[in-house]
């Protein structure tokens, strides 16, 4: 048995009663990503992006959506993006960090998705004349931008800032194997050859990684940018889920919601968060600040 396949409880899991209490949501977030993989392919319409609509007075900040580790600008926003343009919101994204394989993306060097996501964003305000844009990312998407904001000069660019379940202070292996093994491709992925390979973020990615202490030593915030983090307290990647936090700061708006304050029955796990409505809802309210 390939060490990347599903624990099995009693059978090769550390934690059984776990593993079984969370198996049906688990479950569940995989079918979740399976389908909306499935809604990216098939409905090419609802992959475009907004370049040829005027943003509105009300909303006057493009939107760019930012996908986690093993995402894509598709399947990842199939939730958000129909309901951030019900709204009135103008919605933007990329892929970034691509690493050998066309279809999963979030794999390269996180510096140089930083890159990436800087000249993205760019061209957004460049094409729509905006001042500035508003971020909502999801697990290192929900991360990586603080590279950008505080390493290269994004923070005048950037209002609001939504993390959903961030990696803001990293993950364990342990928890980038159970992301995995939630989405479609990737432990095919990971099976190809040496892992720091083929995904050059993983390494990245874990708690103790130097690029990890350069992130925190350039602080978890920045000014003038208004931080939101949307955690679960059932996060099966970021462990434990309180790390998804941001420490407050004297000056600057830190808003770290965990998704049980608002609906206390609500088990969603990591891979899940971006097509939870009461999620989504709070991202919405973010938008509006």
């Amino acid at each position: 048995m390939s060490f990347l396949n599903p624990r099995i409880p009693g059978l090769n899991s550390d934690d059984v009663i776990t593993d079984v209490t969370e198996a049906p949501h688990r479950l569940n977030a995989l079918a979740q990503a399976g389908a909306a993989q499935i809604i990216a392919t098939v409905d090419v319409e609802a992959g475009e992006d907004d370049w040829d609509l005027a943003l509105s007075e009300e909303h006057p900040r493009p939107v760019v959506l930012v996908h986690g580790t093993f995402g894509n600008r598709g399947y990842t926003w199939t939730s958000a993006t129909p309901l951030l343009r019900q709204h009135g919101h103008r919605v933007f994204r990329l892929d970034y960090g691509r690493h050998g394989n066309p279809v999963i993306f979030g794999l390269g060097d996180i510096k140089r998705s930083a890159q990436q996501l800087a000249d993205f964003v760019d061209e957004v305000l460049r094409r729509t004349g905006a001042e500035q844009v508003d971020l909502v990312g999801f697990s290192q998407g929900g991360m990586m931008p603080r590279y950008y904001l505080n390493a290269l000069g994004g923070g005048p660019k950037v209002h609001n800032f939504v993390g959903i379940a961030p990696s803001n202070h990293g993950v364990t292996a342990q928890g980038l194997l159970n992301l995995a093994r939630q989405i479609p491709g990737a432990v095919e992925l990971l099976e190809q050859g040496a892992v720091g390979t083929v995904v050059p973020a993983w390494p990245q990615l874990q708690h103790d990684h130097p690029f990890q202490r350069e992130l925190a030593d350039l602080g978890e915030t920045t000014e003038g940018v208004r931080h939101t983090v949307i955690a679960t307290r059932y996060d099966d990647v970021v462990t434990p889920y309180t790390s998804c936090a941001l420490a407050p700061a004297e000056g600057r708006y830190v808003n770290n919601i965990v998704l049980q304050d608002i609906d206390p029955d609500d088990r969603t796990p990591h891979v899940s968060m971006p097509y939870n409505v009461t999620v989504l809802n709070e991202v919405l309210k973010a938008l509006a600040g």
